[in-house]
């Protein structure tokens, strides 16, 4: 009786999961509030794309296999005219996390970010990173983004010499830790998530050096609970 039971579960489990998946994705604007770089969504849960400005796509496979153990994944691609970035995203109720993402990234996705303080950047980084991940009292990370040197505009038209930088992920206890640092490896910023769900943004004297205006007498920390 038992055994049957699992199964009639297990059967209802997954044609409630393939429902979901071949609806539109034009249905998850009604019923979530979409970013406002999402210029047009199609396809389906399943397998669809979101354009996004400034010409990028992102596209997404979904894999239903772990549905079974309460994970949902699905491999996503961003592309556009500078950008090539590949990887797994997984969620469950317990984590959501970013795998085995690798490719380009050009200057433009810089102009997806809201409230940026600068514009026009010219750096292009390489991204080799085998995890992002976030729980409900734990965050992990791993790997590297490299960028080449370049040049930002800021918004009242300052001119900002970018050197080459290295940003590197790693887990300290619960925390995923980047830090950034130049060719020389002088620490410049770091960027802690807090497995307590806190960001910390610590900028170094020799960070401060390259913006404009900062103080650099000592380094300036921020943190948001989020």
């Amino acid at each position: 009786m038992l055994l049957w039971l699992g199964i009639a579960c297990l059967t209802a489990l997954i044609f409630a999961a393939s429902l979901i998946v071949t609806m539109p994705a034009t249905a998850l604007a009604k019923l979530i509030v979409l970013p406002p770089q999402i210029e047009r969504l199609s396809g389906s849960l399943w397998q669809g794309d979101a354009a996004l400005t400034g010409g990028y796509t992102l596209h997404w496979d979904t894999r239903l296999g772990g549905l079974v153990l309460g994970r949902l994944g699905a491999d996503v691609t961003l592309t556009g005219a500078d950008t090539l970035l590949a990887g797994q995203l997984r969620a469950s109720p317990w984590q959501m996390s970013l795998r085995d993402v690798a490719g380009r990234a050009g200057p433009g996705l810089l102009e997806l970010i809201p409230g940026l303080a600068v514009t026009g950047c010219t750096s292009r980084a390489v991204v080799d990173v085998p995890l992002l991940a976030l729980g409900r009292s734990a965050a992990a990370a791993d790997g590297t983004v490299t960028l080449d040197a370049g040049a930002c505009t800021t918004y009242d038209g300052t001119d900002i010499a970018v050197p080459a930088l290295t940003l590197t992920l790693t887990t300290q206890g619960p925390d995923a830790v980047a830090d950034l640092t130049d060719a020389a490896a002088t620490p410049l910023a770091q960027i802690t998530v807090a497995g307590d769900h806190r960001l910390i943004l610590r900028l170094d004297p020799a960070g401060a050096m390259l913006i404009p205006g900062l103080p650099t007498s000592g380094p300036i920390i921020l943190e948001y609970p989020f």
